[in-house]
């Protein structure tokens, strides 16, 4: 494995990773995405972490040249290109020495990073020349991190560069913990002897002044015992080290330079206050023989744990040669496949195990929907089961989902159209094939599981292939007909995907030669009708037929019956509901005319939890809803409807209706002006999606759901104005995503000041007028990530201050 980095990774590499992940804890579910060059050495009682053009060195070191990382899901080829490119960094590296390199995570803000251990006989003192060293080179943020005590302060930074003439202001002050940002900008104003700041002044007002003070000035910042994340924009450093630091150099631009103190907890530094742990973190650095996605699902394994006897355990199951001997792989990949195996065992349950294992039934780099796929999918195999109501499986869904993605086994969704993390995730093609391989181990023949997702199949496989099979996924493919199989040809068979195909027929012989099928999805496919005899699979619980017109005779044993965008919805289906008698309730999600909404609420021993309506005329504008039938919403679809009013009713003593209500869509109301909720409260609701109401004037009620987390309006083509009438709402506005497409006339978001404290994603597409933002600089303080929008609509963006566009551009994306 030596030929993969320029040096064996040193005994201190897991050490200086699982620091690194403490202090990137908010980047964690990126880790495998944001991946740059660490430099490490041991110097006495110094480790150097030397971290070198975090953005750009990480897109090229991982791409290379604009290749995507995950063109090929061979580890060896991945290495391949992970040794290419540290060869090709190596030449950068030197500047450093013989410093050891590691694969690790960068945060935004730092170009090095110095790690100070417990001991030092004087404190920074004997490691002022190397942290100059790195300034002088051109390095514009340092962070210094350690025990407290240690003596990490930069007070001699400050002797050193007073007597030199590199920077025209050097400002020292101290943070210190719950250290507020205002008095830190009146510290610096303080030390600059800056008299124009006053107490009455806000933050941003601050900012501002010390930016336009500091701003032609080449100035260098020392802050001493930081504990949380400031925002150097709002302590005047605008061009403070960004990916366009170099550039702004050659340009001859004023410089800005940052060097931060921060101390480690005891819960950070647990792999250096316990000697037994140090020493099983490095060798089970070894054993990830430098591979950065094995050292991350690793990392994740073992984060938080503190004793020693768990560390030991963990190096003795990755070292079990006895265990892998069984496993027929190439060295490289039983790499990868012993990190996975060691955070698979480490999840705290076997549903949870199980649920990892399902995620591998979708094709490659496929974004699942976590609401309407996923969580569905793990209901309906029965890994969820222990549940009263639909909607407490949802929430133990949503609790694993978490689980997973903490230890990075699945990550979050990169559509370019949908930032919110909770419609998508995705399984890392790497470690979507380790879970198909542990599948196979643990079942021990690799025919238990048969996945052939989104491969561009025209047939099945061959039987002899597969009729060993207890789960066939075949989704996404092009299949035109099934085979007429013998009767229990499948015998052991009990979970058959099929959505996103072209089947228009199902022989009746299915059911007969898969008697034991529990779970079978036949959604998006092209079937009118399906056989009499899918009601004889006696052991069926699971059956989607949504965006089929298909129709069946239910059998009585199902528990869950998925038939949206089924239009019109047949008197068989209604006659099949009424009759239903099963040994469960049944969940159901369905498409019905408004007219059917009584008939909907009456109907027995009938859950429904995703509804979608349509309807004509007036029918729309008076909605009573049943509390039996509101409160088990987890979707809520009105679509394709005339009128220019709609007012949904709660029944009489309904005040928590519609209480598990996540998703709301409105759907080409084309004619609606305005919306009432008359005892509706909405209060849980999460994402509101607002399409083709043409004449839709605003949405002001939005400021009533207290949870509302994602906002997306489109082609709503006479709205002025989004919030017309903030009245006696608060005026913080919740939403963590807000997307605006198509709407020629809107102008502004609101008349009245809006506060968006939890805004991380802002999306503008095609609205022309939008020439302002609802927020300033302040937004910063937030959790802003990004902005996205056509190039042309944000040059034209008016600003009340420059600097505000200066402050926003490096979030803006075209």
């Amino acid at each position: 494995m030596h030929g993969y980095w320029a040096k064996e990774p040193t005994a201190d590499t897991i050490l200086s990773f699982f620091r690194i992940l403490a202090l990137c804890h908010s980047a964690i579910p990126e880790l495998d995405e944001k991946l740059v060059a660490l430099l490490m050495k041991q110097n006495h009682q110094m480790k150097l972490h030397f971290l070198l053009q975090p953005w750009n060195l990480a897109l090229s070191f991982l791409a290379g040249d604009q290749i995507p990382i995950r063109e090929s899901s061979n580890c060896c080829s991945i290495i391949r290109k992970v040794a290419k490119k540290l060869g090709e960094a190596n030449e950068l590296m030197s500047r450093a020495g013989a410093l050891d390199p590691i694969a690790t995570v960068a945060l935004p803000e730092p170009t090095v990073m110095l790690s100070m251990s417990h001991r030092p006989p004087v404190g920074i003192e004997s490691y002022v020349k190397e942290t100059v060293g790195y300034i002088d080179g051109g390095k514009d943020i340092i962070g210094i991190y350690g025990m407290g005590g240690v003596g990490k302060t930069t007070k001699s930074i400050q002797r050193y560069y007073s007597n030199h003439r590199l920077f025209d202001l050097v400002i020292w002050v101290v943070a210190s913990k719950d250290c507020q940002l205002k008095k830190l900008q009146m510290d610096i104003a303080k030390s600059l002897e800056l008299n124009t700041l006053q107490k009455s002044d806000d933050e941003p007002t601050c900012g501002d002044k010390l930016f336009k003070y500091l701003k032609n000035r080449n100035c260098l910042l020392l802050l001493d015992d930081i504990w949380e994340h400031l925002d150097l924009q709002l302590l005047g450093m605008a061009h403070s080290a960004t990916k366009q630091g170099q550039q702004q150099q050659q340009q001859q631009q004023p410089r800005k330079a940052v060097v931060f103190t921060r101390d480690i907890n005891s819960d950070e530094d647990v792999l250096s206050s316990d000697r037994g742990i140090n020493s099983c973190a490095q060798d089970l650095a070894k054993e990830c023989a430098g591979l950065p996605l094995a050292l991350i699902t690793v990392a994740r394994a073992m984060s938080g744990k503190k004793s020693w006897e768990v560390w030991k355990d963990a190096l003795h199951q990755i070292r079990d040669e006895h265990e892998w001997t069984t496993v027929c792989l190439p060295e490289d990949s039983i790499v990868m496949y012993k990190a996975f195996k060691l955070s698979y065992d480490s999840l705290e349950n076997d549903s949870i195990k199980e649920c990892l294992l399902c995620c591998a039934l979708w094709p490659e780099d496929y974004e699942i929907h976590k609401f309407k796929e996923l969580i569905p999918c793990w209901i309906g195999c029965g890994i969820i089961c222990e549940f009263n109501v639909i909607n407490e499986a949802f929430a133990k869904g949503c609790s694993y989902l978490e689980t997973l993605m903490a230890a990075s086994l699945l990550e979050r969704s990169s559509r370019p159209h949908n930032y919110y993390e909770a419609d998508h995730v995705k399984m890392h093609d790497i470690i979507r094939d380790m879970a198909l391989l542990m599948v196979s181990e643990l079942k021990g023949n690799e025919r238990k599981w048969i996945v052939k997702a989104g491969i561009g199949l025209h047939n099945l496989p061959r039987q002899e292939e597969w009729q060993e099979a207890e789960r066939a996924s075949f989704m996404k493919n092009r299949i035109l007909s099934l085979p007429e199989y013998k009767a229990s040809t499948f015998s052991e068979l009990s979970i058959l995907i099929l959505q996103y195909n072209h089947l228009t027929t199902i022989p009746p012989s299915l059911s007969a030669s898969m008697p034991r099928l529990t779970y079978l999805d036949l959604s998006n496919c092209d079937i009118n009708e399906l056989p009499t005899e899918i009601g004889s699979l006696t052991e069926l619980q699971y059956l989607n037929l949504s965006y089929t017109a298909a129709r069946i005779w239910l059998p009585r044993q199902i528990e869950w019956l998925d038939i949206t965008q089924q239009f019109p919805v047949c008197e068989q289906w209604w006659d099949e509901l009424v009759r239903f008698k099963g040994r469960h309730q049944l969940s159901l999600g369905i498409a019905i005319y408004a007219s059917n909404l009584e008939s909907l609420n009456v109907l027995p021993n009938v859950s429904v939890w995703n509804l979608t309506m349509s309807g004509l005329s007036s029918e729309f504008q008076m909605l009573q809803w049943s509390h039996r039938l509101s409160d088990n919403l987890e979707c809520l679809t009105i679509a394709n409807v005339r009128g220019d009013k709609l007012m949904m009713n709660a029944s009489v003593d309904c005040e928590s209706s519609f209480r598990c209500l996540k998703t709301l869509i409105f759907d080409r109301i084309e004619e609606l002006e305005k919306n009432w909720l008359n005892g509706v409260g909405f209060n849980n609701l999460r994402d509101l999606y607002i399409n083709c109401c043409y004449k839709l004037k605003n949405v002001s009620w939005v400021l009533q759901l207290p949870c509302l987390n994602l906002l997306d309006i489109s082609d709503c083509w006479e709205m002025e104005e989004l919030i017309s009438n903030i009245g006696n709402s608060n005026s913080n506005f919740g939403i963590k995503m807000l997307t605006l497409c198509h709407m020629k006339k809107l102008h502004r978001i609101a008349h009245q000041p809006l506060c968006f404290s939890y805004l991380e994603y802002m999306r503008v597409h095609d609205c022309p007028r939008l020439q302002k933002l609802p927020f300033g600089v302040e937004i910063l303080k937030s959790r802003l990530k990004e902005i996205e929008g056509d190039r042309t609509w944000w040059d034209n963006l008016d600003w009340d201050d420059e600097s505000t566009k200066d402050s926003l551009t490096p979030y803006f994306r075209e």
